[in-house]
Formats: structure tokens, C-alpha cells, sequence
């Protein structure tokens, strides 16, 4: 595991770590404001904005937005 994020760490610019709290707030906005149903590893993106908007502020930034590979009624609890 430690030997994929230096690999990752060695192609891109940075990476953060978020609580599940901000996945699910990301998964509940990416249903409300853009109509996607996407598994919690696609809100990833959206997580880290959410928890640290200064640091993002006046920055560009990209995240990618894939998979609808989730559990309906799991899914269903965790945007409610």
C-alpha cells in the first residue's frame, strides 16, 4: 500500500485525506446539483474541497467524477 501512494505521490501534485462525513456530503451534492449517482470514491474530490475550501481557493483543479458501482440501499442511507 505504502509503495502505490509513493508512486502516485511521484506523479501528481498532491494528495489529502478526507473524512467519510465529506464523501457522503460530496455524494449528496453531486445527486442535488448535478443529478450523478456515484460511488464514495468518485465524491473524493468533491470531499477535499468541502473540508479545506482556502486551501483550493483561486486554484484550478481537477477530480474525476466516475462509477455508479454502489450499493442502492446503502446508498440511499448515506444521501437521505
Amino acid at each position: 500500500m505504502a509503495a502505490v501512494l509513493d508512486d502516485l505521490l511521484a506523479v501528481v501534485d498532491d494528495a489529502v485525506l478526507v473524512r467519510e462525513e465529506s464523501i457522503v456530503l460530496g455524494m449528496r451534492m453531486l445527486l442535488e446539483r448535478a443529478g450523478l449517482v456515484v460511488e464514495p470514491s468518485a465524491a473524493l474530490g468533491v470531499a477535499a474541497v468541502l473540508e479545506d475550501r482556502d486551501r483550493f481557493a483561486g486554484r484550478h483543479l481537477t477530480t474525476i467524477v466516475c462509477g455508479s458501482n454502489v450499493d442502492l440501499d446503502a446508498y440511499h442511507r448515506w444521501v437521505r
